[in-house]
């Protein structure tokens, strides 16, 4: 299947590639089909989450364990009971800054994703994590 992405044109994916939110992007709740796109270059700190149903909307997200070895967010919800049982992989979305150093994630509200089923949730820690936790602390600006 043909897919058209917003920073890499159009792509060829496999049916089995597409992830399906059962609880979706806050915020973008209509759309629930999406794959993830790589660059071996970024090795696996961050990918891209590109959305199926609209070719505009791509998210870019984080590998939390190159982040802070010290994140293990709880959630009130078990995620089996949204996303079924399987192996997860958890991401956290990425709020790239003009100035990219201050570029933010969110910590709050990672995406879990059953890597087994395919399917995805944003859920909500119950943990008080910072909603938008700077990347980059010791970069310096031009």
């Amino acid at each position: 299947m043909k897919v058209n992405t917003k920073f890499f044109g159009e792509i060829e994916i496999s049916e089995k590639d597409i992830i399906t939110f059962d609880q979706p992007v806050l915020g973008f709740e209509e759309k629930k089909r999406y794959v993830f796109m790589m660059d071996d270059s970024l090795n696996g700190e961050f990918i891209w989450l590109q959305s199926i149903d609209d070719s505009a909307l791509c998210f870019v997200l984080a590998n939390p364990s190159t982040l802070n070895e010290n994140y293990a967010p709880t959630f009130a919800e078990e995620i089996s009971s949204v996303i079924g049982n399987g192996t997860y992989e958890m991401w956290l979305v990425m709020v790239v800054a003009d100035n990219f150093g201050e570029s933010t994630v969110n910590l709050k509200s990672p995406i879990i994703v059953n890597l087994d089923e395919r399917r995805a949730a944003q859920m909500i820690a119950e943990e008080d994590y910072a909603i938008r936790y700077r990347l980059f602390e010791n970069v310096k600006e031009d």
